[in-house]
């Protein structure tokens, strides 16, 4: 659901696993990821402008999708990663599991994790939920996710608190309208 108000006091961005080997081979895929890596690219931008941190998940080990180039680890094309962002690693679909993510996010007060990546209906909505689980309030990037259906982000956006790079930028600044709990 399209929220215009964040719940929280600190918020972090979590790219998950926007690496070459997870790319799909479907007809549009250059269409889907050269859009998420500038949406990915938006988010991360305003989070640096606004001093507030951004964490990269890299995956470690194969992926279900098959790709056999030799840059399966790397980046994907055009995505902006900065040596002061956090890089975490991880072998399960979940990010939390088994890594240091929540100590991370912990360490640096966060309270609410903003995320984007891919794949939508795996990595990044199991890592959603596990978020809320763990007491995070949990919000999904608009225009920063790779879906593997083609319906994979408007599910998402149907059932996740999807919030754009005004109302994060807005929230960072600290410029965010006073919540109304009554109304959600």
């Amino acid at each position: 659901m399209k929220r215009d108000v964040i719940w929280g006091t600190k918020m972090a961005l979590v790219v998950i696993d926007p690496q070459r080997k997870f790319s799909l081979s479907v007809p549009d895929w250059e269409d889907r990821m050269v859009n998420a890596v500038k949406g990915m690219n938006a988010m991360s931008d305003v989070f640096r402008k606004n001093g507030c941190p951004v964490l990269f998940i890299h995956f470690d080990g194969s992926s279900h999708t098959g790709y056999e180039g030799d840059d399966a680890d790397a980046w994907l094309p055009g995505l902006n990663v900065e040596d002061k962002d956090i890089v975490v690693h991880k072998q399960h679909m979940n990010c939390f599991k088994e890594t240091v993510l929540e100590e991370k996010l912990r360490e640096l007060g966060i309270d609410c994790v903003l995320f984007a990546g891919m794949l939508t209906e795996y990595c990044v909505m199991t890592t959603y939920f596990a978020a809320a689980e763990r007491g995070f309030y949990p919000f999904m990037a608009a225009d920063s996710t790779i879906c593997y259906d083609p319906k994979g982000n408007e599910a998402a956006g149907i059932i996740c608190n999807v919030v754009d790079t005004g109302v994060v930028d807005r929230f960072l600044r600290g410029d965010q309208p006073p919540l109304d709990l009554a109304g959600m």
